[in-house]
């Protein structure tokens, strides 16, 4: 049953309330509570109305309530619950109501108006103290004039003060307490909303505003102080106003202390964060896009690698998460992480849920040449098509964001392909659903078994109809390869239960994944850790990679005509969810990738373009560390859960290249 910590009446737009702040230890909430329990629960707690004991606030649990006590309908404005953790700010003032006799008002003196303004720094803000012994609160507080602000006239304050003796005093002033939250109705954009509370005295109104934050100070999880970077180029140049105007007074109104470095070169964020002390930051914010975030995951996990003395120029070694969380405002041009993290590239939303101390962690992969370390992997490294792309577009940096377009453009009609061998590691989990599958096939006699097991060796680039094993004729190699290049489809969401699960390979070292070899000429190859959603792109490239699950997607598009890589371009920018029932498309859920491009002849030879970025090598290969770094995010929440329905049917077009088999349908995502 819940437990009543403090309760008291207010009124909001003229309607009297019920306010009380309770800790919901139950699964159904606060509306089926009586009255009556309420009472005896609030007594039996024996707690007196100015102090609340510590010890029994549990943040995660604290809510407030508003029971609205008039007959009439209840305001559909006014929340019912807010959570402790979604309080931004609690301020109390005093104000005076809007309809007054000006000859009476004109004739005080506005030297003689003072209010208690507690959300002041020093000298003028309260001085909170709390004793070890007793658990209990201690406000001294300090008056400051201030302009007051006209409000409605209430008609309840005049009537009451008719019978008092100071009627002019409580006919000029209303108490105020003024409490800031964020609304999650939409939950994927979040935003700020105020709610005016009059008190009934000004001791009332400082024992709310004492308790409350009170409350507010058991938030462990919040930051306290955070050093963020600023790219200014950002955007074309929209992130400093972005920072300035709306995020940096956000901040403020949390009580979070803030340092700000506005970027002044290339990598500038990253060479800080390896050199400089970080000891006195719960966490780091970027303002900027995908590659301002890139500097920050570098210079962090680099600077860990380095206090934990690790090789990362060993391809298998394991890298170490680091204790400080990254937060992402996006003012750039894509926002690939901020979609793939909150859904949406809102800077007040992810604002916000770094200030409530959201936490997500995602997975990092490794980038090694013949040489050793290249470079971590946070969002897609691509060869081919769309490193082609990065290179040429580097050349015509004068022409802005348009140069990405004119290169696609251009490198769509060269259409080139790159003869290449990849050496697929795929997830231990997925290799034992497809090896070790739990249905069992009966023989006729009844009474002998055989598992589908295939053959490793015979897996390697074999594309023909011959059977893997005598005892099973349907297990074929395409049959096989198309079971791993489709299982498991699902939308990474808030509480993904597949990021959450215990990956079996990282305890059981017994186990060999399966490893498979493909060669062959592709237009384009692509390892995605995540869906890469952006403006352009509704669902992302692969919008079924998971953020924390130890994989990643690799997406191949074999060689064909320019209409048919044009409807992989189509599907990548509408949508995305049965990208690999294409004829010239694979998709594979793995852990690691070797690739090895072969020289054939070619004149000139693919690029190599990681998280944006050019990189140079022979042969890559990729690795994914398992939630690797941790971020300010809350992850996507749908409003309901998609599941795939497999359905067998055949599509056929005027072209053979626009021709499609249909494995599986999707059902519509309200993402």
């Amino acid at each position: 049953m819940p437990s009543i910590l403090y309760s008291t009446t207010c009124s909001i737009k003229n309607d009297f309330y019920r306010l009380r702040i309770y800790v919901d230890d139950r699964n159904d909430g606060f509306n089926t509570i009586l009255s009556e329990n309420i009472q005896l629960k609030t007594d039996s707690l024996d707690f007196t109305a100015t102090s609340i004991p510590i010890n029994h606030i549990e943040p995660s649990l604290t809510r407030l309530n508003f029971e609205l006590l008039n007959e009439k309908k209840s305001n559909n404005n006014i929340p019912t619950t807010i959570t402790l953790n979604h309080i931004l700010n609690v301020q109390q003032t005093i104000s005076s109501p809007k309809k007054l006799n000006r000859n009476f008002s004109s004739s005080l003196p506005l030297s003689s108006l003072e209010i208690t303004n507690r959300n002041i720094s020093p000298p003028n803000s309260p001085i909170l103290e709390q004793s070890s012994e007793t658990n209990r609160i201690i406000l001294t507080s300090i008056n400051s004039p201030i302009i007051f602000k006209r409000q409605q006239f209430s008609f309840r304050r005049f009537l009451s003060s008719l019978s008092n003796t100071d009627s002019d005093a409580i006919l000029l002033y209303k108490t105020m307490i003024k409490i800031k939250y964020i609304d999650i109705t939409n939950s994927i954009q979040w935003n700020i909303k105020c709610l005016e509370l009059e008190m009934d005295t000004e001791d009332i109104a400082t024992e709310l505003y004492t308790n409350l934050n009170l409350c507010l100070s058991t938030l462990k999880q919040r930051p306290r102080r955070l050093l963020a970077f600023v790219n200014p180029l950002s955007g074309k140049g929209r992130a400093r106003p972005v920072y300035d105007k709306k995020v940096l007074p956000i901040f403020h109104e949390a009580n979070i202390s803030v340092d700000t470095i506005y970027t002044e070169f290339a990598n500038h964020a990253r060479e800080y964060i390896i050199n400089e002390i970080l000891d006195d930051y719960d966490g780091l914010v970027c303002v900027g896009g995908d590659g301002m975030f890139a500097e920050l995951c570098h210079g962090l996990l680099l600077r860990t690698t380095r206090d934990e003395q690790i090789n990362i120029d060993n391809p298998q070694v394991n890298i170490v998460r680091p204790n400080l969380r990254i937060g992402i405002i996006p003012a750039g041009s894509t926002d690939a992480v901020v979609f793939g993290t909150t859904g949406l590239n809102d800077p007040i939303t992810s604002a916000l849920q770094i200030i409530v101390g959201e936490s997500l962690l995602i997975d990092i992969t490794t980038v090694h040449n013949e040489n050793g370390f290249v470079r971590f992997m946070a969002t897609m490294l691509a060869y081919g098509f769309f490193g082609d792309i990065i290179h040429q577009s580097d050349n015509w940096r004068c022409l802005g964001p348009l140069r990405y377009d004119l290169a696609g453009f251009c490198q769509f009609l060269r259409h080139t392909s790159y003869h290449s061998e990849l050496t697929i590691t795929l997830s231990s989990t997925d290799s034992v659903e497809i090896c070790y599958p739990q249905s069992i096939i009966s023989m006729n006699n009844g009474s002998r078994t055989s598992m589908i097991t295939p053959d490793y060796q015979q897996l390697i680039n074999s594309s023909s109809s011959s059977t893997l094993t005598e005892t099973n004729s349907l297990n074929k190699p395409y049959d096989t390869i198309n079971k791993l290049a489709t299982s498991n489809l699902a939308f990474c969401r808030q509480n993904c239960e597949r990021c959450a699960e215990d990956k079996q390979y990282e305890s059981n070292k017994d186990q060999l994944p399966l490893q498979i070899k493909r060669e062959g000429r592709y237009t384009t190859i692509n390892c995605l850790n995540m869906p890469c959603r952006c403006a352009k792109s509704k669902y992302g490239m692969s919008p079924f990679t998971h953020l924390g699950d130890g994989t990643f997607d690799l997406i191949l598009v074999k060689r064909s005509w320019r209409t048919g890589f044009l409807r992989f371009l189509w599907q990548v920018a509408n949508d995305s969810r049965s990208i690999e029932d294409l004829p010239n498309v694979e998709r594979y859920r793995v852990r690691e990738v070797l690739i090895r491009p072969i020289n054939t002849g070619q004149k000139e030879a693919g690029n190599w373009a990681c998280d944006g970025e050019l990189i140079s090598g022979k042969e890559i290969q990729i690795r994914v560390h398992r939630q690797a770094l941790n971020l300010f995010a809350s992850g996507i929440k749908l409003k309901e859960k998609k599941e795939n329905i497999d359905i067998k049917t055949e599509t056929t077009s005027w072209f053979p290249c626009f021709r499609i088999k249909k494995d599986k349908i999707s059902q519509e995502s309200n993402s």
